[in-house]
C-alpha cells in the first residue's frame, strides 16, 4: 500500500494563501484512449466524479540538463488523425477533479466558492493514489511514468500604489528590494518572475529534475481585487518500481521542496498574514 510520511519539522501555515494542488503523472507515450477513458475508466468514479469536461490536450512536458542547443523557428507538426482530448472528471461541487488525455493522469483539489479549507498533502496524496490505482486497473497494457509533478498555487492579494495595480512584488517575496522612489518613473503597476532549481539525485548528486517558482500578476475572480499568483512546481522522474508505489518518494521530496521552500522565498510579514507556526 503506498503512504507517504510527514515532512520532518513541517511547516505549517494556519492560514495558507493556497487555492489548488495539482498531482500529475506523465506517461512514456499514450496509454489510454478516448473510448476507454469515458466508457472503462469513468463509470468506476462516476458516483465521486458525476460531471464531465472536455480541454484541450496538455503538450508533453520534459526536463533537459545538457547544454541548450540553438533557438529554432516555428515548427509545424503534421497530425496522423483528429487531436486527442483531455477529460475533466469532476466532484459535485468541482473542488474535486480527475483529468486524463493518452499521456497523462491527473488529480487537482481547488477552490470553487474560495473559503473551502485546503485538505493537506496528507489527506490529498492517498486519494490521488488510489484514483491511480483505479486508472492502472483499466488499462490493456502496463503504464511507464515519464514525469511526475505536483504543483501548489497561490493567488496573494497586493495592495498597489494607485487603483488596479499589484504594486511592489517584494511585498510578497523576500529576496527582491523595494523599487526607490523615483523622478521620471510612474509607480509601478505589476511584475513577474521565473526561478528554477535542479533537484539532484541524493546519491549520485545528478540533476533528476527542477522546481519552478513563478510569479505572475492577475485578478481574483470574486471581486477582481488584484493578485500575484505564486506557484511552485516539481517536475521530476519517478524511483524504478511497480506503480503507484514508486511514486512515493518522488512525491514526499517534492512536498517538502514546495512547502519548505514557499516559507524560505516569503517574506514574514505574509508569514504572519498565514498564521506560520513550525513544528
Amino acid at each position: 500500500m503506498a503512504t507517504t510520511r510527514e515532512t520532518e519539522h513541517s511547516v505549517h501555515f494556519e492560514r495558507p494563501p493556497l487555492n489548488e494542488v495539482v498531482f500529475s503523472v506523465q506517461f512514456d507515450g499514450d496509454v489510454i484512449d478516448e473510448v476507454a477513458a469515458l466508457s472503462r475508466f469513468w463509470p468506476k468514479i462516476q458516483p465521486q466524479f458525476p460531471n464531465l469536461k472536455k480541454q484541450p490536450p496538455f503538450p508533453p512536458a520534459t526536463e533537459d540538463f545538457g547544454v541548450p542547443g540553438p533557438q529554432s523557428g516555428p515548427q509545424v507538426q503534421f497530425l496522423t488523425g483528429p487531436p486527442s482530448h483531455r477529460y475533466w472528471f469532476l466532484s459535485e461541487d468541482g473542488t474535486k477533479l480527475i483529468q486524463v488525455q493518452g499521456d497523462r493522469f491527473l488529480f487537482n483539489w481547488r477552490q470553487v466558492v474560495g473559503d473551502e479549507e485546503y485538505p493537506r498533502f496528507a489527506t490529498l496524496f492517498p486519494e490521488f493514489i488510489g484514483h491511480l490505482r483505479t486508472f492502472l486497473g483499466t488499462l490493456d497494457s502496463s503504464a511507464t511514468p515519464a514525469w511526475c509533478e505536483l504543483s501548489y498555487i497561490n493567488p496573494v492579494p497586493t495592495t498597489g500604489e494607485q487603483l488596479g495595480t499589484h504594486g511592489q512584488l517584494a511585498q510578497i517575496l523576500n529576496y527582491l528590494v523595494r523599487d526607490p522612489e523615483r523622478q521620471v518613473l510612474p509607480v509601478v503597476e505589476d511584475a513577474q518572475l521565473q526561478q528554477r532549481f535542479r533537484i539532484l539525485d541524493e546519491r549520485t548528486g545528478e540533476p533528476t529534475g527542477r522546481l519552478y517558482v513563478t510569479a505572475v500578476p492577475g485578478f481574483r475572480n470574486s471581486d477582481s481585487l488584484p493578485v500575484y499568483v505564486i506557484t511552485l512546481l516539481a517536475r521530476g522522474r519517478a524511483e524504478h518500481g511497480e506503480l503507484p508505489e514508486s511514486l512515493v518518494a518522488f512525491f514526499d521530496r517534492a512536498h517538502d521542496l514546495i512547502v519548505g521552500g514557499f516559507r524560505e522565498v516569503t517574506t514574514p510579514a505574509m508569514h504572519e498574514l498565514w498564521g506560520l507556526r513550525r513544528s
